[in-house]
């Protein structure tokens, strides 16, 4: 009686027939099974949502109230009204790119995210210390935002690094 060739169930994957596995295979590749992403730099991006979110209901809020109380020069309080309403889409924007860039592994998102971290810090600041009448709630809610815009820099500065094959993949971006 002739032998049969074994069933597809019993024959060996094509892994171990070369003497392999999926880390060999990833390792030729030039890749990494082990995930990369940097979990303090999500924890940074998920808190800075949240602050940019009470930050903007805040400041939009108060700046419907606050020229019927308060002296503001002609056009200054629409003109931090559209900043403000402009930074939360920005934000989310930026926001966005550090989260699909840690979890992805992706350095060109991430150097996006850092680049918008100068809008971020250059808005967040104006509503730190140059509004024209800021309450102290406000000027909390802005300085927070500033120094995790800081933090988030330096985590994602050091995440995107540690993404890149090589020094000379993190000057190419």
């Amino acid at each position: 009686q002739p032998e049969l060739p074994p069933s597809p169930s019993r024959r060996p994957c094509a892994c171990r027939r070369r003497g392999g596995g999926r880390r060999r295979g990833m390792e030729e590749l030039g890749g990494s099974l082990e995930p990369r992403s940097s979990l303090p730099l999500q924890v940074a991006i998920w808190l800075d949502g949240h602050i940019t979110s009470l930050l903007t209901v805040i400041v939009l809020g108060l700046l419907v109230i606050k020229p019927f109380f308060l002296n503001y020069p002609q056009g200054i309080a629409q003109g931090e009204f559209a900043l403000m309403a402009l930074h939360f889409v920005v934000q989310g924007a930026r926001n966005w790119l550090g989260t699909a860039g840690n979890k992805q592994e992706r350095v060109s998102f991430l150097a996006l995210f850092l680049w918008l971290t100068v809008w971020t810090t250059l808005v967040t600041g104006y509503f730190w210390k140059s509004q024209t009448y800021g309450l102290a709630l406000e000027t909390g809610l802005a300085a927070a935002a500033c120094g995790l815009a800081a933090l988030e820099t330096l985590v994602g500065g050091l995440a995107a690094i540690t993404f890149c094959e090589s020094l000379r993949g993190a000057l190419v971006v």
